[in-house]
């Protein structure tokens, strides 16, 4: 695998139905396209110094903390965990537009406002993007079930506004042939690294789901990155210790960063994407650490200290880190209802989906809601692609002008436990997650 950086796609189902009967099969299966997203490109540099794209980044990163914490408090269970917050956020807000009233008012208040159209636009277009060393790609889509009336409206919208794809097929009289063809799409969307069944109901009326992939190089040629001449003790979350040679990251301008009970560093990708590491102090357990203040303190550093011009002295940083993968495959519904407070969603007395189907029933007149909402994510770091981190600082000293400059170089050594955070080159959170052991 040529890759130094692959990051597992992430997958986010919600599942619209009455009863739960399951079944599936791992073919094509059989749907139809109804209608394909809007063209859009690369986000510019002018869109990306917008507020509406500000806003929406803002939103998103700060689902991303609270969201990571909690599903962390609530399965984390000491395996090596991770999530894909803006995954959860994009077919949250697909699932706004299918939704009206109340219904609709939950959702966009678990999502913290500051979400126009343009925002969707803005951001959706950040996460579609290819480049010499890999590609980073986002896309939504909705399984309808064949026959079934929907208001052409919210279809539309959803394809020209929210970049959905729209497909329909038989959940009723041909389950596992609907299930796999959705199967098929994940898969093909993940480039093959998501490829599980989603146990879609026979009383589906209709399904959305939002894949995530990303692939990038540490460098341009894609080479591996060096290890450690030197093994190192990891301590796991068990307090038992593998010594183990780490890699060595390339250095990055800054210093390490002191928080309430961890510290922080990062290390970059070719592209940009930034791996931060939380790094627990002495006695301080990872699930502490992991923390939506930890991971918002974390994001809301601009600054790493590399320049002291008063002193005169620049500061570089490396990471030493060990290779790791973290996955997640669970339904995230009880999170939601608990803390973000959408309920109605998941209610079949109450949730409103009138947006999508008329008065909100399907044709037997039975009101549509949400049964659970599946999130899968695999994320895989190694010498040549990165899910995981370790930080080192080492100094060194140079000379780069008439007066000189000192040079301090340090390396920040993840040796334990650790949390993640990884953004694009953007700021905008795609994985978080915890890495117990190696």
């Amino acid at each position: 695998m040529n890759n130094l950086f692959k990051f597992s796609a992430a997958v986010l189902s919600l599942c619209f139905g009455a009863a739960a009967c399951f079944s599936g099969c791992a073919d094509r299966g059989r749907s139809t396209l109804l209608a394909s997203p809007a063209e859009r490109g690369a986000v510019t540099f002018e869109e990306r110094r917008t507020e509406e794209f500000s806003d929406i980044r803002t939103g998103a990163n700060a689902f991303a903390a609270k969201f990571s914490d909690e599903a962390y408090a609530a399965y984390g269970d000491g395996s090596n965990a991770a999530f894909a917050p803006v995954s959860v956020y994009m077919s949250l807000m697909l699932a706004g537009r299918c939704a009206s009233w109340q219904t609709r008012s939950q959702i966009d208040e678990a999502l913290g406002g500051g979400i126009t159209l343009k925002g969707i636009e803005y951001l959706y277009a950040s996460l579609n993007e290819s480049y010499k060393t890999g590609k980073l790609t986002f896309g939504n889509s909705i399984w309808l079930q064949e026959g079934l009336e929907f208001i052409p409206g919210c279809i539309d919208s959803l394809a020209d506004e929210y970049y959905c794809y729209s497909y329909s097929a038989d959940f009723r009289t041909d389950n596992e042939a609907a299930n796999a063809s959705v199967r098929h799409f994940v898969r093909e969307q993940t480039e093959g690294l998501i490829d599980c069944d989603f146990d879609l109901s026979q009383d589906t009326c209709f399904a959305l789901v939002n894949a995530l992939y990303l692939k990038d190089n540490w460098n341009l040629f894609g080479d591996e990155l060096s290890l450690t001449d030197e093994k190192y003790d990891f301590v796991n979350a068990f307090g038992e210790v593998k010594n183990t040679r780490l890699m060595s990251a390339y250095y990055a301008e800054g210093r390490p960063q002191k928080g309430g009970n961890y510290t922080t560093f990062y290390a970059k990708t070719y592209n940009g994407c930034r791996l931060h590491f939380l790094l627990p102090d002495d006695g301080v357990a990872v699930g502490d650490v992991f923390t939506e203040n930890n991971i918002s303190e974390v994001l809301a550093i601009s600054d790493y200290g590399g320049v002291d011009e008063g002193e005169r002295v620049r500061h570089y940083t490396r990471c030493l880190f060990p290779a790791f993968e973290s996955s997640f495959n669970g339904d995230v519904k009880p999170v939601l209802e608990r803390s973000f407070g959408i309920t109605d969603l998941f209610d079949r007395d109450i949730c409103d989906l009138s947006s999508i189907l008329s008065g909100g029933v399907n044709d037997y007149g039975y009101r549509a809601f949400c049964t659970k909402v599946q999130h899968v994510t695999k994320l895989r770091v190694d010498r040549r692609g990165i899910e995981g981190a370790a930080v080192t600082v080492i100094p060194a000293d140079g000379a780069t002008s008439a007066e000189p400059w000192e040079e301090i170089r340090t390396d920040f050594v993840v040796d334990g436990a650790f949390g993640y955070v990884l953004t694009d080159s953007r700021g905008t959170v795609l994985f978080t997650g915890v890495v117990n052991d190696i």
